[in-house]
């Protein structure tokens, strides 16, 4: 079944919700079929009608939370309020850093999988980032640098606040808030 039309069924997305809860919490080794099952209340055999395999589960978990990432980077607004939509969205959908989710993909063994991966965070996620930082330095609002590097950058400091928001006594939206703040700053275009 499509990614894309999964979430259109309750039971693909009840997979798709906890199993996203568990390779966060537990890595791709770490989970097992038969716990999903569990936690979503049926039977290996009707997960495996919507997902052919755990790796293919793995897949098309990671394309499904990825999507939207770009209508996010995209809206109208100001670079301020769209890296901080971005960073607040980040901090709200993720459990863990998305790196260690990354690493996960050295278990795929089908190589078609490990380009379904890399397409999904591109397209979604990285593509759109690079280009609001291209964006952000055509309008001057940003030093000259390398977008990717400018996205890398951005990106890197969002991850490694994924979980932090109550040990820092805020919220995520105002985290994001701060990071955007403090990215800016020190990224902003001085005469």
């Amino acid at each position: 079944m499509e990614s894309n039309r999964l979430d259109e069924h309750e039971t693909a997305r009840c997979i798709l919700e906890e199993g996203w809860q568990l390779f966060q919490q537990k890595g791709y080794r770490g989970v097992s079929i038969d716990e999903l099952c569990l936690r979503c209340k049926l039977s290996k055999p009707t997960l495996y009608y919507y997902f052919q395999d755990k790796e293919n589960l793995f897949v098309q978990i990671l394309q499904y939370k990825l999507h939207g990432f770009r209508e996010i980077i995209e809206r109208p607004g100001s670079l301020r309020e769209r890296l901080q939509a971005i960073a607040a969205e980040i901090l709200d959908s993720f459990q863990t850093d998305y790196s260690s989710l990354l690493r996960d993909r050295e278990h795929l063994k089908r190589p078609e999988n490990l380009v379904r991966i890399r397409d999904a965070f591109h397209n979604e996620l990285f593509g759109p980032m690079i280009a609001l930082m291209q964006a952000g330095i055509d309008a001057g609002e940003l030093r000259r640098d390398d977008p990717t590097l400018l996205a890398l950058i951005f990106m890197g400091s969002v991850n490694n606040f994924i979980g932090k928001a109550a040990d820092l006594h805020t919220d995520n939206p105002s985290l994001a808030g701060k990071l955007t703040d403090y990215y800016i700053e020190g990224s902003r275009n001085r005469p």
